[in-house]
């Protein structure tokens, strides 16, 4: 109650001072318009105002002596001055303790070790810093759909800098959004709506962004595709790669622009992969040959199967149980071309056999209900003949019985 009490003092006594007892902030007489852009700022909710962020004495009513160094004025900073800037309370555990517990304090030390914080300390004003990404007077939660880092929004905010126009004179490729925009992972992020597809910030980092170098490809696109990455370390092919230094994953399905693999990409064919190391005839040319005919094989085996049970479908037959078998099939051929990166002709053939076998199965139990559906169906017209052949006789009998009395009556 006694608390109570003094919020409530508190409050009528600010409330009867009015705006004559607000502090002066003599920022907004000449950037007032930034007022409106703040509004939804989530420092401005947390109580900071200009002084916090750029210094200066915000009571004096000169504009010298408001912006004079020797007050603390530093403007508006670039560079690695913005990001130390920034740093100041995201770095300071116990405050950010206070202002938001969940945000991590180590954003500054992984910007530093970035390629964005190294050309920084370099004296690159024109590399991306917080504000480059968050926005300067109108920073929202991430989650917030409005953020520049949002993730409806991320491609468009990174490709903001990595485009031809903004790094003109620098040495960096320039078509990275054409080329995702292209990829599978750009068709689904972008077209499809699909936020679980990467985009800039899942391969690259996000405060400590750095392109990924060869060794650090494999953990990178292991972080989605786990199984594969797994099973391309365990095979004969990863120490080559270490050896050549060459890049794991991207050496067969490029960068940016990742297309949707598919069969035709095993071997040395015109779609083929693995004329980038290997010559037709070799070792690798062969083994691959017996890869793709096992996958072809399993493939036609499963479509048979498939046809066969949509015919018995169609007839009417009851096929839940054999079509919820051939999901094991299916599951097959996926087990068998993600194994595929692990280069075992053994382990693959193994998976062709279980694969083919329960397609096979499937096919045999849709041809059974098939046969039974003609097996019925025969029975069926044996049947009505018998009906037909047996009403007609019905008929006859009927037929001599209305003669028969019509003679007794003349």
């Amino acid at each position: 109650m006694l608390r109570l009490a003094t919020l409530t003092a508190l409050l009528l006594t600010a409330s009867a001072s009015g705006a004559e007892d607000a502090p002066i902030n003599a920022c907004v007489d000449c950037h007032g318009d930034l007022l409106e852009e703040a509004e939804a700022d989530v420092h401005r909710a947390a109580g900071f105002s200009c002084v916090d962020c750029h210094g200066g004495d915000p009571t004096a009513e000169d504009q010298e002596e408001a912006m004079s160094p020797a007050r603390g004025y530093v403007g508006v900073p670039s560079g690695m001055g913005a990001a130390e800037m920034c740093g100041r309370c995201h770095s300071d555990i116990e405050r950010m303790r206070v202002i938001n517990p969940r945000l991590p304090t180590d954003q500054l030390a992984q910007y530093r070790t970035s390629e964005h914080g190294k050309r920084a300390v370099k004296g690159d004003e024109k590399v991306a810093t917080c504000s480059s990404c968050h926005g300067a007077h109108g920073v929202r939660p991430v989650g917030d759909p409005a953020s520049p880092a949002a993730p409806t929004r991320i491609v468009e905010t990174c490709t903001g800098c990595h485009n031809q126009e903004y790094m003109e004179g620098r040495s960096i490729p320039t078509d990275q959004l054409q080329k995702y925009e292209q990829s599978v992972h750009g068709h689904r992020r972008l077209q499809e709506q699909d936020l679980s597809a990467p985009a800039c910030n899942d391969c690259h980092g996000n405060h400590g962004a750095a392109p990924p170098g060869v060794s650090a490809v494999t953990h990178v696109c292991g972080s989605c595709h786990a199984t594969q990455a797994e099973l391309f370390e365990g095979s004969t092919h990863a120490s080559h790669f270490r050896d050549l230094e060459a890049p794991p994953c991207t050496t067969c399905h490029n960068h940016h622009e990742i297309l949707a693999t598919s069969d035709e990409m095993l071997g040395i064919g015109e779609r083929g992969v693995c004329s980038a190391c290997h010559s037709p005839g070799d070792q690798c040319d062969e083994a691959t040959k017996a890869m793709r005919a096992g996958l072809t094989r399993l493939s036609s085996s499963i479509e048979q199967a498939r046809a066969a049970l949509s015919s018995a479908a169609r007839v009417g037959m009851d096929v839940e149980q054999p079509t919820f078998d051939l999901a094991g099939a299916e599951d097959a051929l996926v087990r068998s071309r993600a194994e595929i990166h692990g280069f075992s002709e053994e382990r693959l053939e193994a998976i062709f056999t279980e694969g083919g076998g329960i397609a096979d199965d499937v096919e045999k139990a849709a041809q059974a209900r098939l046969d039974e559906y003609e097996y019925r169906r025969k029975g069926l017209a044996v049947a009505a003949t018998m009906l037909l052949l047996f009403a007609g006789l019905l008929a006859l009998r009927a037929h001599r019985l209305e003669k028969s009395r019509d003679r007794e009556d003349v």
